[in-house]
């Protein structure tokens, strides 16, 4: 069993926008020996963690600009390890304490919360983050875990219900479809790079994630409690992997050397022209048609018409 690791010195980042109780999160961990970063609102969240990198995030639900879930959706996209976030909230229902684990966050605590209570989590997130470092077995059960691979029915039925999810509960939902570009002068054809491309992807999406093989160049993703930037960011992230093939060892040897361009499109519910599932698979289908349609490498938004994105390195 792996020793919790000392908290002298380890910094959280605790992001609420109630000024009390963000007094109260310092007291308890400053105490404990933590160097504490504070963030009001999710934008801040975004920019203190490439700043500061904490070890740990503990993270109000409701706050400004952007809401805890999908601030929690980008960080566990964005870290590049295992990155422990304890999600802090009034709302402590079933339904809420579900619907914040379904985002990727690792623990769940109601407020007002017990001092001792708080500090037992963190220290269990901390030895999880620490075993996941020391790779000695953990990371096998983490987010970076191989999925079993779906029939198409069985697929098929995963993603009707994830849709009538959302709709039953209001959550969003996103729809990616990620396809290797044909390059003519490309000394591998894209189809012998699509298990490079299904390596990458499966380093950027949580367990709740379904990934569907759709066809010899690409893979359909579907994305359950994400709005517009958690998608993005995923977008951009696998763009910019498969450009640097170099960091997945694991990859296609052909991959590995050459790297290559993907075209994605991405589509959302809820949104006024997604009245059922066929019109979110019918509209991401469209958003990638118009991203190949510009020589590739491109993400292309449906929410944003015309508006097509190109990730930088």
């Amino acid at each position: 069993m792996t020793a919790a690791p000392s908290s002298s010195g380890v910094k959280i980042l605790v992001a609420d926008d109630s000024p009390g109780d963000r007094a109260t999160a310092r007291s308890v961990l400053t105490d404990a020996g933590f160097v504490v970063v504070e963030a009001t609102d999710g934008q801040q969240v975004l920019e203190l963690f490439n700043r500061e990198r904490p070890a740990l995030v503990m993270l109000d639900v409701v706050m400004p600009k952007i809401g805890g879930l999908e601030v929690c959706r980008i960080l566990k996209a964005k870290a590049s390890g295992f990155l422990p976030v304890l999600m802090v909230s009034t709302r402590n229902s079933v339904n809420a304490r579900v619907e914040g684990l379904r985002s990727g966050a690792d623990d769940y605590l109601g407020k007002p919360y017990n001092a001792d209570e708080l500090r037992a989590r963190i220290d269990v997130l901390l030895r999880t983050r620490a075993q996941f470092s020391l790779g000695d077995g953990a990371e096998g059960d983490g987010p970076r875990a191989r999925r079993v691979v779906l029939p198409p029915d069985e697929f098929r039925r995963r993603l009707q219900e994830e849709f009538e999810r959302a709709e039953r509960y209001s959550d969003p939902l996103a729809c990616l479809r990620v396809e290797v570009d044909e390059v003519a002068e490309s000394a591998r054809p894209a189809v012998e790079l699509t298990p490079a491309l299904h390596a990458i992807i499966e380093g950027n999406v949580r367990k709740i994630d379904l990934v569907h093989r759709t066809d010899d160049r690409g893979f359909l993703l579907v994305l359950p409690n994400t709005h517009f930037p958690g998608a993005l960011t995923v977008a951009e992230r696998v763009a910019r992997e498969a450009r640097r093939p170099l960091l997945h060892p694991s990859a296609a040897r052909a991959a590995a050397v050459n790297g290559f361009s993907v075209s994605i499109g991405v589509s959302f519910y809820p949104n006024k022209d997604t009245r059922s599932l066929q019109d979110l698979l019918d509209l991401v289908d469209a958003a990638l048609e118009r991203a190949r349609r510009e020589q590739g490498g491109k993400i292309c938004l449906f929410q944003h018409q015309g508006y097509l994105y190109s990730p930088d390195d």
